[in-house]
Order: structure tokens, then C-alpha cells, then sequence
């Protein structure tokens, strides 16, 4: 690809009559960080999985109380009341991490979806602006410097914003 950047002005300079190649730079991870489609997913998300978070810190709240008791009676109380108090610490412990782990795990599934939807968006929007204005080439990973004269990611965050919009 460094190739064809490299000998793609060379071509278009060796015939004057030839019209200059329009080229432009868009930064992938950046639109779909602020793509408010992006942000609406992210809105979405959050309010999908409050009530669970909610859960999980009540659950830790739980703990926390049960290792206080358990604690305050390895000072003076007896052995079988230690002991319930260790057994259900420790059941609790393990529902907490198993639910930790399924919370995690369902969310990074429900993340992937929302997220793989909006990349589709950005890419479309890329591909269609790049159409709408007649650029020859947009380009996007693995440069290493692109002057900002040809980064179009502003512009089309612009008109993903406007798509948004209505």
C-alpha cells in the first residue's frame, strides 16, 4: 500500500493533461468513539445493565457485612457460629465471582453487537463520502502521518451527527 501512495503522485505528475487524484485520511477508531450512534449504544447499554450492576454491588455490600461478622466473632464467639459464618462468606464469595464473570461475559457479547453495527455505520459513511465529495482514495490504518489538509474524520463525524439527526 506505501508503494501505491508513493507512486500514485509520481503518476499523476509524469502527464500534466491528467486530472490530480484526490486522497484522503480518516481516522477509524476516532469516529466511532464520537459517532453519537456510538454514544447512543453506549447510553444503552448502560441503562440495559444498571439493575445487574446494582445486583453485583449489593452482593458486595453483603460480603463486606458478612466479613465484618465474621471477624468480630473469631474475638469471642463460638466455634459453630464461626464456622456458619465462614461457609456462608465463602458461598457468597463464589456467587459474586460467578456472577461477576457471566456480567462481564454478557456484556462484552451485548458491546460487540451494538459495536459491530456501528462500525458498519462508519465504514458506509466513509464510503459514501468519499463518493459524495469525488475522492479517488481514503485511506485509514497503518499511516504514519497524514497532513491535515486530507483528514476528512471531522467531516464525516459532521455528517454522521446530521444522519443521527433525523
Amino acid at each position: 500500500m506505501v508503494l501505491v501512495l508513493l507512486w500514485a503522485p509520481l503518476q499523476l505528475h509524469a502527464d500534466d493533461d491528467k486530472a490530480q487524484a484526490r486522497i484522503g485520511f480518516v481516522d477509524i477508531p476516532y469516529l466511532i468513539d464520537q459517532a453519537p450512534q456510538a454514544l447512543e449504544a453506549e447510553q444503552r447499554l448502560e441503562a440495559e445493565f444498571a439493575p445487574r450492576q446494582a445486583e453485583l454491588e449489593r452482593q458486595r455490600d453483603q460480603l463486606a457485612t458478612l466479613a465484618s461478622q465474621l471477624a468480630d466473632t473469631a474475638l469471642g464467639t463460638n466455634e459453630e457460629e464461626r464456622a456458619r459464618l465462614d461457609r456462608e462468606t465463602r458461598g457468597l464469595e463464589r456467587r459474586i465471582k460467578r456472577s461477576e464473570q457471566d456480567f462481564r461475559d454478557e456484556l462484552n457479547i451485548q458491546k460487540n453487537n451494538e459495536f459491530k453495527q456501528v462500525r458498519i455505520l462508519v465504514l458506509e459513511a466513509i464510503a459514501s463520502f468519499g463518493k459524495l465529495h469525488d475522492y479517488d482514495l481514503i485511506v485509514s490504518d497503518g499511516v504514519l502521518y497524514a497532513n491535515n489538509r486530507i483528514d476528512v474524520t471531522e467531516r464525516i463525524l459532521e455528517s454522521l451527527t446530521r444522519e443521527h439527526a433525523n
